[in-house]
This record gives C-alpha cells, sequence and structure tokens, in this order.
C-alpha cells in the first residue's frame, strides 16, 4: 500500500511543480513538503481515511483532511496548498 500513496504524492508533487511551486518529496515516506516564504513548510501526506471507508486523502500533517487521493481531484489538493501557503504568507 505504501507505493499507491507514493504514487499518489508524487502525482500532487508533479501539479504542485507545474504552478511554479518547489517541492520536496521523502524518500522514505509518502509525504511532500512546500517550502514557505515564511514560516515552516507546508507538508502534506497520503493516508488512508477509516471514515472515508480507507480510501486514500491527501491531508495537512498535524491534521486537516484535502482530499481525496486520486486524479481528480489533485487540483483541489493543490488549490488547499496554496490556500495554506497564502494564510501563512498573511500571518
Amino acid at each position: 500500500m505504501t507505493e499507491a500513496r507514493r504514487l499518489r504524492v508524487w502525482a500532487l508533487a508533479k501539479a504542485l511543480k507545474a504552478h511554479g511551486y518547489a517541492v520536496e518529496i521523502a524518500e522514505s515516506l509518502p509525504l511532500l513538503a512546500v517550502p514557505a516564504a515564511c514560516g515552516s513548510p507546508v507538508v502534506v501526506r497520503c493516508d488512508r481515511r477509516a471514515i472515508c471507508g480507507g480510501e486514500l486523502w491527501f491531508v495537512f500533517a498535524g491534521g486537516g483532511a484535502i482530499a481525496p487521493a486520486d486524479d481528480a481531484h489533485i487540483p483541489d489538493a493543490v488549490v488547499a496548498v496554496k490556500g495554506r501557503l497564502a494564510a501563512q504568507a498573511d500571518g
């Protein structure tokens, strides 16, 4: 299952890079980090969500579900990451 999670993180990273963001992908865990202009990086994991029948979801590290980790919801995840980065920049 970890391979599927890594593939989903890779797909999200590719989409974020297409929007001009620098993205760091962890080698051993299914997560990525997007450095912020100020403050901590935005970290996103891909995990199974029990409340959704064990479906893979993107979630912010530290809590906060983003969207299902499928191709149809990649744009939603990109918007959520961009929003989190903007909120951190606004302070």
